[in-house]
Parts: structure tokens; C-alpha cells; sequence
């Protein structure tokens, strides 16, 4: 109603009303409606006419038009038409199954000689109608002839109707001229019918054959049985020359009288029929007879499996990745659906929310983060694989604009309106619940949910509860059900289930039982089962009942948002609430802060996890050790035997209290996914973006512990797009979001660690660097910088450890600061770690000698034990040997308070790594082994994936080198199981580099095969997270030069091995960097031999003298990695044999894949302890510790193996 006051008028308006304007002015004259009004007429398509589009003002997307043609013009017969065409360029996915059920019944009507049937049946927008037409397409191939119909709600009504149509477009009369139908059916009954029955298909068909004596004297029932004998007779002829397939679309809606005439003609003619019934549906008796006949048989159509429907969304999209975001939009709105899919795909495009970038073109470091989207896109793995598409197609990714929050999309008006029909089915009280379910999120809670309805007692919530999870309308969540590998059968919409309310009501005894049932701990999360009703619900809230319903939601879960109880708490930004306390109770965000939790029982059982910090112990200076700790550090270790000995003590204790690796596993995972992300969400709608870029924080740190760097790189994006655009000049900068300076420090050290995980190097150091200067603690940007900060971390630091602490006030902040500064140093050395010049390697220096000594002001020794660890690791790399073994007698002896903190055994997993790597490096290969085995069984309990491939890694080096191909093996599969999920290139480029290192030796083939490697190598080589991996790469391009010079394809052994000699001036005494350079010189060795030969073009000449060069360098970059001294020393004399004898043929001396590393390996003279080097490293301290081990049977590792 609107008008003046005085005056009144009813009218009609809305999006609906301005369209049907437009569509008015666009198609004057005709009869025109929309997509939704064709759908929900439910007449038979033949009453309409697709219509051209046109722009329209105002609208953006107006959808399909459509002309009402009306009944007078629609012809006699259905049409001959399915309801999807076969697209040749997507592949039918996920249908295996259901097209060999087809197969077989080709197969039986083929032997036995019968007709079969093949019914589909299954929920809206499944793909049956994509089924038939690949069916279609396929039985066509093979000669069939296919007869295909698709049927209207319309059509049930009318008697024999589908037997009509099929039998016309058998006849080939639907789609000739009315005057010609009648000659067209007489030619094609010629032969088959007796001329005086023609008339019997007078009315059937619409023609005026003349009627004869014998037809006149029949009674009706009488014609109908003489009609279906002549379709018997005529089929069984036409079966006789060409098998005949009929294909039936929607055939729920075939009338009864159809259905008990396939009934019949099945026993009789060897046909085949394939329908597909949509659910849910109400069968005649006819119908229900048909489905218990022998011949038929009914074949349930799941839904698409996750990857499956995520390659289908690629497709969709023309791309051949998306982000993990779009991927969960995706997947907790389309539930395996294909329609949804495809429909939501269109939506997203035409509402312009993706950005487009060619993955073809090079991948460059950026300087800005705001340009990182495509490169954070390039650096994971593709959904399709670009082999897949035609050399000269081009390849895109796609990426999501940063201002979109796609939890907030709304769903596109089709899809809407399937869903609120289907939340019309559900009672007022089950439809207010699923509404306050839709506001929590995908994951519901119960506690939560009986926290928004307050007026419910915990009765009444069950029952209403258990009534929707009958109806699959709810489920309880498990961990199978995030993303299902193999497809699983789902309701597509809701069922009322009667029975289920009767038995409530009849049963006195259910409500009791009911909450028995629903009360398990187990049991307290729920997700949705239907597709599409949690985001229906959602919109139907009013703006500010459901703006007040977030804020509810909030309140609840923002004292749950931190570790878990196994991790003791705390914020994943490590102190963060001390740091920026007096931002956040700020008024703009004190409505929210403030609320309290009343100790629900959800609190009461996550808070068992979530083991909140205690303001007054937990977080103090560690002045006085406990008890139990100055009893157990009373000891110090001080070699890694002893070091050893109290690890394997304490993995053996017998008392579950007291087992470190028998308590409670990490469920941090399940914080984040449950607490701090739809926290972020909560916080974001109602307008708290403080309180929003707080969490927003909190669930990168949280990620990135968790080794996902790309959500990590997605939330500190949505953090980025709150702040607003950033100015090229600082102090114009002005934060749409108030922050102080810690949260911006720990926002920038963050980023760096996420554009260090991307190989974005430049950017990450430009970042650490600034959380630096943010934190009070400047690195210098010159040599001279250098010096001076050294001699001051050297001399002055000490000094001032000595000062007495601030006041307990400011010890809170001061942890925090300190915490933040010890990762931004750590990863500045790492990333002037990757660069082998003298410049970065005194900024790494500087950076690991900051590091310590921040860690000792911590006063935290799992800190400090980390920072030695890291200490050790770049002086090894560096080629510095006693700092290396130095810094590990350190970190070993500043190991006794490990055991008391989950920080402090991480810490303790760190250094055995670390140890397992130095016997490595030494050439103690069972005792590195078997120290892997012990570092890996914390890694798996800590959930720490990125250390755990690292401690795989030097597993596999450790293995190979011992020839122990089994245990390779079985390595490489824990590690494929853990890199696999996790999109990690880098992790996938250690991967394969271990697999080529087996195909080289003839045992690959248990692993991957070399074209997989070959593949992964080629896509990803020019990403920047490879190119800034020069040790690995390295070992990897030398890998296939030595693979295809055993094949001889001397032009892809020129091309690897340049690349391979552009890279190992950038390398380091680091393992891999080790492992590349023997890689290296045996291609060198290889290529020296065949110089004589002129295999080579494009590789200048070398001799034997520029070769001992690189031998001579080796020795001196790889001084503190003797493992691989000999082979190398055996290579370096092969060719001063060949100086000496110039004159002979090399391939007298030695085959092209005969070189020293091959044939010390394959006759076992590779030394298991290389005493030579030990004395003129000074490390004696091993030797007794590594006697005991070696001396040990090999059954023990087996027994680390199980």
C-alpha cells in the first residue's frame, strides 16, 4: 500500500515488477515469462520458445526468456529431445558405476534374448539427464537406435501418452508436415501391418486411414489389445535389423497405462530402456510392477564426489584451479550436487566476483602484497591438470576479489526457491531452529544452539532435534564427512517421516532415551544434510534480528578461541591478548569483549581443551623452576648419547599420567575450523572489525601452524582489505581499523612468513624487516650495519641480561614483543640462507647471533634449545664446522626442561631432527635412522607436518644411502600421505627428487613413475617457491640429466644439465645443496666422457683441468657433509685417470651410466662409519655414541617401522 496519507492505493512492487516492465518493452507482443516461471509451470516444453536475450536497463543478469506459445500451436506429439546434450568437453564424472550397470544389460538382452531395463533414480540436478545423453551417445556409436523422450508433470495425465509418442518418433511421423503424416505412416506400416488395420491408428496418430469391416465390428477394448499387438509385431521385426534403445527422461511422470505397456512388451521383445525417475515420487501400481519384474532394475544415482565436483566447477569456470575458498563455498553448498554446481558456477561470474589470471605467464616476485592473489593461486596444486588441456589452449586461475565474503553471497533466485520450498515442508519450530542453525554456520553446536534459544527447555530442543536429523534435514558431524572421497548417497530434499512422530508420540518413554542418546560428547556437532537450506535461512532473518544473532554467537565462542589443552593454552599469536589489551576493551568494541560465558556445557567440555592462560603463572619470566623440574634438570645432559637415553626414558614410561606422547592429541585444527573461523565471520557482521582483525590474526597463526599457508595467505587478506588501500607514503596512511603497533608488527611478521612459503623473498624480507622496526629491534640494511650490530649482540647484550627485570606490569607485553622478535629473526636467516653470496651470508649470521640472544632474554628454554637448534643448522649450511657441533652441544645441554610444555617437546623433536641430520651429514647412517624414527613418532603426535617431512626426508637420505629400498619406500608413502593434502610444492619437489634418486637406481617404479616426475617438474619449476630452492633444484635438474643420458636423449641431458650447472653456484653445504653437487659432477664426469663423441651443441668444450675445479671446489663448500666424500673422491679420480689417458676411447674406461656413485652402490663399497674425517673434524664425541648404535641388529629399526 502506498500513497499520501489522505489518500491510499494498493499496487504491486519489487525486482519482479521492474522486470516483467522490461521484459514488456524488450519483446512487444508475445507472451514472455522467466527461467523460474518456465520451470514452475511444470508444462510440457513444446508450449514454449527460448527467446533471444537483450540488455535490459537496470538489470544485470535478467536470466533465460521464454514465449508462451499456448496449447492451440503446440503439436501432437511429445518431442523427440533429452533434457541436457552430451558436452564433449567435460567428461561424465563419477558414473562408472551406473554405466556399467547399462553395459550388462546390453549384455543380458544380447544372451538371454529379452528386453531389459535400466531405471536411474535420484534427487534433482544429479545428472541423470547428463547420464542419458552420454548413454545416448554412447549406444549410437554402436549402432543402436535410439529413441529418446522426456517427459512433463503435464503428461501423466494422459492415457498411453508416452507409448503414443515413442511409438511416433519410432514411425518418424512427429516431426513431418500434418498433410504428409498420413503417407508417412502408411509407407512405414507397409509390409508389417495388414492394410485393413490401419485405421486403428487413426486417433492414436492423428490420421484418417479408411475404416475397415473388420476394425468397425471391434469393441474398444478390443482395438487397444489389436494396437499393442501390432507394436509388438512391428518392434519385433525392427529388433530383428537394428537393436533399439528407448530412453525415458523424468519417467515418474508416465501414466499407468504406458507403464503396463512396457511391462509386457519387455517378456516378448529384446529391447532395452533406460529411464530415470527424479526423487521423491509416488508410483502407480503399474509402475511398482514393472520395477519387480526380472527385467528390470533400479540403480541409485550418488552424489558427485568432492574432487570430482571441484574439477566439474573447473570446467564450469575455464580454469584449471580455484582457491580453497571457493572450493568450501562450493562444497558446503552444492553437497556433490551437479546442478547446484553448475548453477552457482554461472551465478558467480555474472555477479563479476572472480578475477582471472593466465597461468601460462611467468611467475615474478611482486613487490606489494595487494599482488600476491595469482602467485598465492600458482603456488599450490592445480584441480586440473594442464596436461589435460590442448597444447594451445590457454590456462587461467581464478581468484576471488578481496572485498567479496562469499559466506555472504546471496544464493542465485533458483536455487533459493528450491530451498525455501523445502523449508516450507518443516514446522514452525523446526524451521525457527534450522533458521538459528543457519546463523551459527556449517557446523552447529548444540550448546550454541540452546544458547540462542533460551526459551526452549533441553526436552524440547532434543526432540525437534532428533525429528530433523530423521529427516535428514540435520546429521551429526563426524570427520568422514568434510570432504568425502568416494561418492555417498544423499536425500535431495526433505521427507516428513511419519512413522518416526507417530512412534514419538505412542512411546512414553522416548524423551528420556532421546536425551540419553543425544547427550554423548561425541555427538554435540551437526551439520546440515540438505543442500542449500542453511544459506536460505539465513536470508530470511530481518538485518537486525540477524546482525543480534552473531552478536550472540560471538559472545559465546570468544573465550574458546585459543590453543587447545594439549598445547597449554594461549593465543596462537603468542601472548597476543597482553599485547593490545587496551585497544580491544576500547567502547567501540566494549559491547562485544565484555560479555562473559554463564558456563555452558559446551564451555564446560572444550575449556578441557582449550586450557585457558593464567594471567599470574603461566605467563611470567621463568625465574624459579618447579620441583618435579629441578628433580629432573638436576642432571644436565651433556653428549647426545645421554640426550638420547633420557628421550627414549621418557617415550618408555609405563604410567599413562605420565607418558608426554599418551596425552590428549592437538586439536587445534578443530579450533580453528570451529571457534576462530566463524568468529571472524560473526565479527565481520556485525561490524566489529577490531575485534574481526584480531581473530582474523589469530586464524593465520593458527593456519600456518598448521603448516596452510594459503588460508593463512586468505585470512591475513580479509585482515588486508579491512585496513583499506595502502598509501605510498606512510604518513598518509590512515587505517580504516584502529591497531596498535604490535598487532601491526605481528601482521607483518605473519605476511612475511606466508611470502616466504610462496617464495616471494624480496617481499618477505622487506616485511620481517619492518615487524622489526615495529618491535623495537632494527636489522641493518648495510655491511657496516652489520658489524656494529654484531659487536653489540656480542658484547653489549650480554651486559644488559645482566639488568634487573621491568615491572611485573610490563613482563606480559615485554614476553609478547620478545616472541615476535625471536620469528622475525629466525626467519630472516632462513631467507639469507637461500642466497649463497658473502653479503647475505653475514646478514644470516647476524640474524641467527639476534636470535639466541633474544631467546635467552625470553628465559624460555624450549626458546632457547630452538634457537641453538636453528644456530647449528646455518653453520653447517655455512660449511662451519665448529660452530655447527658447538651450538648442538648447546642446544643438547639446554634440553632438560623440554619435556614440561608441548613448546618444549617441539623443541626437543627439533633438536633430535637436527641430531638425526648430523649423523647423517657424518656418515652414522643406522643411528640417524633410528633417531628419525623417535623424532618422527613426536612429530605425529604434535601435528606438525612441516617439520615432520623434514625429519621424512632425512629419513629417505639415510635409507637410500644403506640400500634399505623398503624402508624408501615406505617413507616416501607416509610422506606422499602428508604433502599430498597439503598443496605444498616445495614438499612435492623433495617428493620427487627422492623418486628419481630410486629410478636412477632401477627401484623408482615402487613409488611414482617418471613421467609423474617428469610432469610436476615442468609445471612448477618457474614458481617462484622452486626458483627460490637452488639446492633442491639443482639435485633435481642433475637427476634428469643423468635419467635421459641413460637413454641417451643427449638433448634433454644438455638442457637439464645447463640448467643444473646455472644453480650450483647458489648452492650450500646443506644436504640437499650436497646431494645436488655429487648429482652435478657425475653429470660432469658424464659429459667429460662423451665430449670426444660431439654429442653435444649447445654446451661449450670442457677439459679434465675445469673439471678438477669443481671437485676442488666441493671439497671446500662441503666440508661438514663427509658422507659423500669418498664418492666423490672416487669420481675426482676417474678423471685424472682420464687426463693421464686422453688418447684411449672413454667408453673403454666407463659406460655412460657406470660412473663412480652407481658403481660404489651397486657393489657395496660405500663405508658405514668414514672415520678419515672424523679427526680432522675434531668430533670424537660421536664416536662412542655411534659404536653402541652400529653395533645394534638391524631388527630394531623394523621394530621403530611398526
Amino acid at each position: 500500500m502506498v500513497g499520501a496519507v489522505a489518500r491510499h492505493e494498493y499496487t504491486v512492487i519489487g525486482p519482479k515488477v521492474s522486470l516483467v516492465a522490461r521484459m514488456i518493452t524488450a519483446y512487444p507482443g508475445l507472451v514472455s515469462c522467466d527461467e523460474v516461471t518456465y520451470l514452475r509451470s511444470m508444462l510440457p516444453a513444446y508450449n514454449f520458445k527460448k527467446l533471444p536475450e537483450k540488455m535490459m536497463k537496470n538489470i544485470s543478469n535478467p536470466g533465460k526468456m521464454y514465449e508462451y506459445l499456448g496449447h492451440r500451436r503446440c503439436i501432437m506429439f511429445g518431442k523427440r529431445h533429452l533434457a541436457r546434450e552430451r558436452n564433449k568437453n567435460h567428461l561424465l564424472l563419477d558414473r562408472e558405476k551406473e554405466l556399467e550397470a547399462f553395459q550388462m544389460a546390453q549384455q543380458r538382452c544380447l544372451h538371454q534374448k529379452k528386453g531389459q531395463a535400466v531405471l536411474y533414480e535420484g534427487g534433482k540436478g544429479y545428472g541423470k539427464s547428463q547420464l542419458l545423453a552420454e548413454i545416448n551417445f554412447l549406444a549410437q556409436k554402436e549402432g543402436y537406435r535410439v529413441l529418446p523422450l522426456k517427459l512433463k508433470e503435464a503428461d501423466s495425465t494422459q492415457c498411453f501418452y508416452a507409448v503414443q509418442t515413442l511409438m511416433a518418433i519410432f514411425f518418424e511421423i512427429d516431426t513431418c508436415p500434418a498433410y504428409n503424416r498420413q503417407e508417412c505412416l502408411r509407407k512405414q506400416l507397409q509390409g508389417m501391418v495388414q492394410e485393413p488395420l490401419h485405421c486403428l491408428f487413426n486417433d492414436l496418430f492423428f490420421v484418417k486411414f479408411p475404416l475397415s469391416f473388420e476394425v468397425s465390428h471391434m469393441d474398444d477394448l478390443a482395438r487397444q489389445k489389436k494396437v499393442k499387438a501390432c507394436f509388438f509385431q512391428v518392434l519385433q521385426k525392427a529388433v530383428r535389423e537394428t537393436p533399439l534403445i528407448f530412453l525415458i527422461d523424468e519417467a515418474q511422470y508416465m501414466d499407468a497405462a504406458s507403464w503396463e505397456f512396457w511391462g509386457t512388451l519387455l517378456s516378448s521383445v529384446p529391447i532395452i530402456m533406460v529411464m530415470t525417475l527424479t526423487l521423491p515420487f509416488t508410483l502407480c501400481g503399474w509402475a511398482q510392477h514393472f520395477l519387480q519384474s526380472p527385467q528390470a532394475i533400479l540403480v541409485p544415482i550418488s552424489k558427485l564426489a568432492a574432487t570430482s565436483l571441484l574439477r566439474m566447477a573447473c570446467w564450469e569456470l575455464g580454469v584449471v584451479s580455484i582457491p580453497q575458498e571457493l572450493q568450501i563455498y562450493l562444497l558446503h553448498r552444492c553437497f556433490g550436487n551437479p546442478l547446484y554446481c553448475e548453477v552457482l558456477c554461472q551465478d558467480l561470474l555474472s555477479k563479476d566476483i572472480l578475477l582471472f589470471r593466465d597461468l601460462q605467464k611467468e611467475e615474478e616476485e611482486n613487490s606489494k602484497w595487494e599482488s600476491l592473489s595469482a602467485t598465492a593461486m600458482k603456488s599450490t596444486m592445480y584441480s586440473i591438470s594442464p596436461a589435460t588441456f590442448e597444447e594451445d589452449q590457454e590456462l587461467y586461475v581464478c581468484t576471488v576479489k578481496d572485498d567479496v565474503n562469499l559466506d555472504t553471497v546471496l544464493l542465485p533466485p533458483l536455487l533459493k526457491e528450491i530451498a525455501v520450498n523445502q523449508l516450507d515442508q518443516l514446522s514452525p519450530e523446526e524451521q525457527l531452529l534450522v533458521k538459528c542453525a543457519a546463523v551459527i554456520g556449517h557446523s552447529i553446536h548444540v550448546d550454541l544452539l540452546q544458547h540462542l534459544l533460551p526459551g526452549w527447555d533441553e526436552n524440547k530442543l532434543l526432540q525437534v532435534l532428533r525429528a530433523l536429523v530423521d529427516m535428514h534435514v540435520l546429521r551429526w558431524f563426524t570427520q568422514s564427512q568434510e570432504l568425502p572421497a568416494e561418492p555417498i548417497l544423499e536425500p535431495s530434499s526433505i521427507e516428513i517421516i511419519k512413522q518416526t512422530k507417530e512412534k514419538e508420540k505412542s512411546d512414553p518413554g522416548f524423551p528420556l532415551r532421546l536425551q540419553k542418546e543425544l547427550s554423548l560428547p561425541q555427538t554435540e556437532l551437526l551439520e546440515f544434510g540438505v543442500p542449500l537450506l542453511r544459506e536460505a535461512a539465513w536470508e530470511l532473518w530481518p538485518k537486525a534480528q540477524q546482525i543480534a544473532l552473531h552478536l550472540e554467537c560471538a559472545c559465546f565462542l570468544q573465550d574458546l578461541a585459543c590453543r587447545c589443552g594439549s598445547c597449554h593454552g594461549g593465543d596462537f599469536v603468542s601472548f597476543h591478548r597482553f599485547a593490545i589489551c587496551p585497544t580491544k576493551s576500547s567502547s567501540g568494541t566494549s559491547r562485544f569483549c565484555s560479555y562473559k560465558d554463564t558456563g555452558s556445557v559446551l564451555t564446560q567440555v572444550i575449556t578441557e581443551k582449550l586450557q585457558l592462560p593464567s594471567p599470574q603463572d603461566s605467563f611470567q619470566f621463568q625465574t624459579k623452576p618447579s620441583r618435579s623440574q629441578e628433580v629432573f634438570t638436576s642432571e644436565h645432559c651433556r653428549t647426545e648419547e645421554e640426550f638420547l637415553d633420557q628421550v627414549n626414558r621418557k617415550l618408555a614410561q609405563g604410567s599413562p599420567e605420565k607418558d608426554v606422547l599418551t596425552t590428549k592429541p592437538c586439536h587445534c585444527e578443530e579450533i580453528l575450523k570451529l571457534v576462530l573461523s566463524p568468529l571472524t565471520q560473526h565479527c565481520l557482521i556485525i561490524g566489529e572489525t577490531t575485534c574481526a582483525f584480531y581473530y582474523l590474526l589469530e586464524a593465520a597463526a593458527a593456519s600456518l601452524d598448521l603448516s596452510d599457508n594459503y588460508m593463512a595467505f586468505f585470512y591475513l587478506r580479509k585482515a588486508s582489505s579491512l585496513l583499506g588501500q595502502h598509501s605510498a607514503f606512510s604518513f598518509l596512511k590512515k587505517h580504516k581499523v584502529k591497531i596498535c603497533q604490535f598487532e601491526e608488527a605481528a601482521f607483518c611478521s605473519l605476511r612475511s612468513e606466508v611470502c616466504f612459503n610462496m617464495g616471494q623473498i624480496t617481499l618477505a624480507k622487506k616485511l620481517a624487516r619492518q615487524a622489526l622496526r615495529l618491535l623495537k629491534r632494527n636489522f641493518p640494511c648495510t655491511w657496516f650495519g652489520v658489524l656494529f650490530q654484531t659487536f653489540l649482540e656480542k658484547y653489549w647484550h650480554s651486559w644488559s641480561l645482566n639488568q634487573p627485570p621491568n615491572n611485573p606490569s610490563e613482563n606480559k607485553k615485554k614476553l609478547a614483543i620478545l616472541q615476535q622478535q625471536v620469528h622475525c629473526l629466525s626467519l630472516l636467516w632462513q631467507l639469507y640462507n637461500l642466497e649463497a653470496t658473502a653479503s647475505s651470508r653475514r646478514f644470516a649470521c647476524l640474524a641467527t647471533l639476534m636470535q639466541k640472544n633474544s631467546a635467552e632474554e625470553f628465559a624460555n628454554e624450549a626458546q632457547v634449545v630452538s634457537a641453538y637448534v636453528a644456530l647449528s643448522q646455518f653453520s653447517q649450511n655455512m660449511g662451519d664446522r665448529e660452530k655447527w657441533l658447538h651450538c648442538e652441544q648447546m642446544a643438547i645441554q639446554k634440553s632438560s626442561l623440554c619435556w614440561f610444555s608441548r613448546e618444549g617437546l617441539l623443541a626437543t623433536a627439533q633438536l633430535m631432527q637436527a641430531l638425526a641430520y648430523t649423523k647423517l651429514c657424518l656418515g652414522h647412517l643406522d643411528f640417524s635412522i633410528k633417531l628419525g624414527f623417535q623424532a618422527h613418532e613426536i612429530c605425529r603426535h604434535l601435528k606438525k607436518p612441516a617439520l615432520e617431512n623434514l625429519v621424512l626426508s632425512v629419513l629417505f637420505r639415510s635409507a637410500f644411502l644403506k640400500k634399505k629400498f623398503d624402508l624408501c619406500v615406505h617413507v616416501l608413502e607416509s610422506q606422499w600421505a602428508l604433502i599430498s593434502q597439503g598443496h605444498d610444492v616445495l614438499g612435492l619437489a623433495c617428493f620427487y627428487s627422492a623418486c628419481l634418486d630410486l629410478l636412477l637406481y632401477g627401484k623408482g617404479l615402487l613409488c611414482r613413475p617418471f613421467g609423474e616426475c617428469l610432469r610436476f617438474i615442468q609445471h612448477y619449476e618457474h614458481s617462484c617457491v622452486l626458483t627460490s630452492q637452488s639446492n633442491v633444484m639443482l639435485g633435481v635438474h642433475s637427476s634428469l640429466a643423468m635419467w635421459f643420458a641413460q637413454g641417451s636423449q643427449w638433448n634433454l641431458f644438455e638442457h637439464h644439465f645447463s640448467k643444473a650447472r646455472q644453480l650450483v653456484k647458489r648452492t650450500n653445504a646443506s644436504l640437499f645443496g650436497s646431494h645436488g653437487f655429487v648429482r652435478f659432477l657425475e653429470c660432469h664426469v658424464l659429459m667429460l666422457q662423451k665430449m670426444p663423441e660431439g654429442l653435444f651443441m649447445r654446451i661449450p668444450p670442457e677439459t679434465h683441468s675445469h673439471t678438477l675445479k669443481y671437485f676442488k671446489e666441493f671439497f671446500s663448500r662441503c666440508v661438514t657433509c663427509p658422507v659423500y666424500h669418498q664418492w666423490v673422491s672416487e669420481l675426482k679420480a676417474s678423471v685424472m685417470r682420464y687426463g693421464k689417458r686422453e688418447s684411449m676411447s672413454m667408453t673403454n674406461i666407463i659406460g655412460p651410466f657406470d660412473t663412480c656413485f652407481t658403481r660404489i652402490w651397486i657393489e657395496g663399497d660405500f663405508p658405514e662409519e668414514d672415520i678419515s674425517f672424523e679427526g680432522n673434524l675434531g668430533i670424537q664425541r660421536f664416536d662412542r655414541v655411534a659404536d653402541v648404535k652400529e653395533n645394534k641388529d638391524e631388527e630394531e629399526i623394523q621394530e621403530c617401522i611398526c
